[in-house]
């Protein structure tokens, strides 16, 4: 190995090993609403219209800070993420569908921060990772004759097939406003979005129908800094 390689690599972890001196470690909790819209492709379904419904993100999560501006944080959570589904054919406006589709969400997103040393802002951004746990729905549907259009309540848990996508992943970022009300406790405001990139849907096969769940968060929460 040559001298000056070997120079880089001990300068290297001798920053990595002050950096981890200065390291401080935090785990704390959330709570908030969440507004979930479907994108579909509207494959053979153009009188369908998606809009969103309220849910909820609830979870925990871990936090290393760095220094005074960069942190890491991983949050583990579960989150109802709800939307509905509309007809829009003049003699079917009463059908509609409610999708309760619950996750596990795993985000792990780098934490910006800036301001004074009590109040700060923060920008988060990074990555998730989730697990579609349950899925329920509710709603009106309809059945014809030669002369009548018949509608019929519905609720019930829908089981899982072959065409569901249960993984998913995607991209996530977002703002935040933390309180430090001690040296070890901080209240925090922040909302977060959540953009998918794997289709719960599979797909028929001859026909490509992805579709996708994004989110909004918006959270209020607690940490405890070691």
């Amino acid at each position: 190995m040559k001298k000056n390689q070997f120079k880089l690599i001990i300068i290297v972890l001798l920053c990595w090993m002050a950096t981890e001196a200065n390291a401080q470690w935090a785990v704390g909790a959330k709570f908030g609403p969440t507004w979930t819209t479907a994108d579909c492709s509207h494959s053979g379904r153009i009188d369908e219209t998606f809009s969103p419904l309220t849910g909820m993100d609830a979870g925990f999560f871990a936090r290393r800070e760095f220094n005074d501006w960069v942190a890491l944080r991983a949050d583990l959570s579960v989150m109802l993420r709800s939307h509905r589904m509309d007809r829009n054919l003049h003699y079917l406006d009463p059908v509609y569908t409610e999708y309760r589709n619950i996750y596990a969400m795993l985000p792990v997103m780098g934490d910006f921060s800036f301001g004074g040393e009590r109040l700060r802002g923060h920008l988060l951004c990074g990555g998730f990772a989730g697990y579609w746990l349950e899925a329920h729905r509710n709603g009106k549907t309809y059945w014809m004759t030669d002369y009548y259009v018949y509608f019929n309540d519905f609720n019930e848990k829908r089981e899982f097939n072959s065409e569901d996508q249960r993984f998913t992943a995607g991209a996530v970022g977002g703002i935040g406003l933390s309180f430090e009300a001690t040296s070890h406790e901080v209240f925090f405001l922040e909302s977060l979005y959540y953009y998918d990139l794997v289709s719960y849907h599979k797909g028929y096969a001859h026909l490509s129908d992805p579709r996708y769940l994004n989110t909004l968060s918006v959270s209020l929460g607690f940490y405890y800094k070691f």
